[in-house]
Parts: C-alpha cells; sequence; structure tokens
C-alpha cells in the first residue's frame, strides 16, 4: 500500500527553514531557533522544543514530520561494531553501522533501501531496489548514530569524533539528488558542521552518477569499486556497473580526485580462485600506478557458501605485486561479521510483522 506522508522537516537544507518559519507567520528568530533544535540538540517530537510556541510547532507539525527513522534492533559484535535496524515510516528497513577505529568511530551509513546494481558479493543487491532514501532519511542516520555515541561512548575515542562514508545499503550515486542535499546538511555550519575530509561517498562505478559528482559541489571523499580488471569478469560480478568500461570508470575517478585536490580510493573485493591470482594483481597495478589513487584490499565477507575469502598468505602476496609497482595498497579487514554488520553483509530485514 502506498502511503500519503508528509516530507521530514529535515529533508530541507537549513537555507529553506526561514522560508518555512516565514509562511508560518512566526517571527524570523524562529528558523534559527529550529536550525539548533534539528541538528545541534536532535530532538524527536515537535513538542521537546521547549522554548518555541505551541502554536507555532503544530503548524510545522501540520506539514511536516520530524522523525523519519525508528530504531528497532541494536546490535554489538565482539570487536565492538554496533549495527542497527531502522523503521521507515512506509514499512521497510535500512541498516546503519558504526565501526571503531584507532582513534576515532566511522559511521557506515545507507543512501537507498536496497540497490539495484546486482553485485554478487553484496546481500543487500540480492533484493533489488525497493526505494530512495531522503536526504532526512540520510541525516537522521547520522544524528541517531551520534546520539548512540553519546549515551555509550567507545573508549580511546579521543575527541576527534566520527567519519561518515556512504558504504551502506545501496548505491550513493544512484540517488544523487538526496545524497548531495545530504552531505549539505552535514557540511553546512547551522547543520552538523562537519569537515568534507571526514565524509566519503562509495561507488560501484556508477559512470552518470560519478559524472553528476564531478558537476557538484561536493568536496567528499571518492571510493570506486573495482574487483576486477577484466571486462567479462567485472559484468559478472558487478552486472549493472560493469556494463561501463573499467578505464571510463578511472577516469572519471581521476577527474575528481584531481578536481578535488585528493586521492581517490579504489576498493577491491578479493574472491577466492575468482579475482585473487598474480594477474588481476598485476593488471591492477598497471591501471592504477601514478595516478591519484590508493588501494584497499578487502577480503570477502561471506554472505553465502558459494564464495569465500583467500587465505591471508594469497592476500598479502596480492597486496605485495601492487606495492612492488608503486601503489599504496591497504589490506583491510572489515569488523562486525559475528553479526552481519560487515561489508557487505547489511541488506533489509524480512520478518517484520505487520509490514503494511
Amino acid at each position: 500500500m502506498t502511503l500519503d506522508l508528509k516530507p521530514l522537516i529535515r529533508d530541507l537544507p537549513t537555507n529553506e527553514l526561514p522560508e518555512v518559519v516565514k509562511t508560518i507567520g512566526a517571527p524570523s528568530y524562529r528558523s534559527d531557533q529550529l536550525t539548533r533544535w534539528l541538528y545541534r540538540d536532535a530532538v524527536w517530537d515537535w513538542p521537546d522544543m521547549s522554548n518555541m510556541p505551541r502554536k507555532f510547532l503544530n503548524n510545522l507539525a501540520e506539514g511536516y514530520d520530524i522523525r523519519g527513522l525508528v530504531l528497532a534492533e541494536r546490535q554489538v559484535s565482539r570487536d565492538g561494531t554496533r549495527k542497527f535496524l531502522f523503521d521507515l515510516r512506509d514499512g521497510h528497513r535500512i541498516e546503519s553501522v558504526i565501526i571503531p577505529m584507532e582513534k576515532h568511530a566511522t559511521f557506515c551509513i545507507s543512501s537507498q533501501v536496497g540497490c539495484a546494481m546486482a553485485c554478487s558479493f553484496c546481500a543487500t543487491a540480492r533484493g533489488g531496489l525497493v526505494r530512495n532514501l531522503s536526504a532526512g532519511e540520510i541525516v537522521e542516520q547520522v544524528l541517531m548514530l551520534a546520539e548512540d555515541m553519546q549515551t555509550e561512548p567507545m573508549s580511546d575515542m579521543g575527541q576527534r569524533g566520527y567519519n561518515i562514508v556512504f558504504m551502506g545499503m545501496g548505491e550513493p550515486l544512484d540517488n544523487m539528488k538526496a545524497v548531495e542535499a545530504a552531505v549539505t546538511t552535514m557540511t553546512d555550519e547551522d547543520g552538523l558542521a562537519m569537515s568534507s575530509r571526514r565524509i566519503t561517498i562509495s561507488t560501484s562505478g556508477h559512470a552518470f552518477g560519478l559524472e553528476r559528482l564531478i558537476a557538484s559541489g561536493i568536496s567528499a571523499g571518492l571510493t570506486v569499486s573495482v574487483n576486477t580488471c577484466r571486462p567479462d569478469l567485472r559484468r559478472r560480478l558487478m552486472p549493472i556497473p560493469g556494463r561501463t568500461p573499467l578505464p571510463d570508470i578511472l577516469a572519471l575517478a581521476e577527474r575528481y580526485a584531481n578536481d578535488r585536490h585528493r586521492r581517490a580510493t579504489i576498493a577491491y573485493v578479493l574472491i577466492e580462485g575468482v579475482n585473487d591470482d598474480d594477474a588481476e594483481a598485476a593488471a591492477l597495478g598497471r591501471l592504477v600506478a601514478n595516478r591519484p589513487f590508493k588501494i584497499n584490499l578487502i577480503p570477502l565477507n561471506r554472505i553465502d557458501d558459494k564464495q569465500g575469502a583467500p587465505s591471508r598468505e594469497r592476500s598479502l602476496a596480492f597486496q605485495a605485486i601492487l606495492k612492488a609497482k608503486g601503489v599504496d595498497t591497504y589490506l583491510r579487514a572489515s569488523g562486525g561479521d559475528d553479526i552481519a554488520a560487515a561489508c557487505g553483509q547489511l541488506r533489509e530485514a524480512s520478518d517484520r510483522k505487520g509490514r503494511r
């Protein structure tokens, strides 16, 4: 059933809130108060805006919802990774993750319910694309994860705060309008006031989305998933992104890196017996050497019994070939595997009772 939902107030960029306040007929200073309640104090119910007139709040509530996500489940891995299952207003669900790093936390957030890219090694893609998230639904994930960190701080995190990676459910560049609006709110001084250097957008190689990203005002980091240099294998592993030749994708990523004066990251999921041999490593090294890229090698996080990760020795040998070609290459282990929170394991829960 299609629900007639009101827009979320956090779907709006902060610079449009004064016009909302003006339309209601309230004094202009109310927009500053409203912005602080939405982002600095992150309240989830209109009456909690304690210094606002009830009539003003009632008028806002008639036109906008203040909450798009409700926490349904929270899990904590043995390695400290935290996974959150959120209910959306239309009955669907998304997952987000807090990943403990050495001196900070990283928030892995979703941009879609499901995904249309059909990558064979990703659980999210198996259900296909359900819908895009709105900008407000994306921003609310960050606010709720930050709230969790305040309630239960991670030890040894220091004062650096958190980073954000669009590496959860969905292809961010397939939802470019909402992602751009969300990043704008995250970096706006009146929003979350984050540095763009602490935000990374990860893509499977969405060519049109990369072109829009280059033309946008976003200066976030960029990660491009590659996974093989062989066109036939890439189309098998990544059916939709694989339609665009890899050299074309890397050329777009290089343009973005040069325009933003920061290296892009090449993500390469290592799958045992599929893309982990020396020839693949050498081909990858030839493609990326002397370009503004670094490589993250990610041993496959198992989602079924069909594919697995190579041994650590094989992964290190793959890395060594790339390093020998002068390419900065890092072997990354994903946390949260025991609660299905690792890279490629997020998916919409299918067991919700009473789904509309």
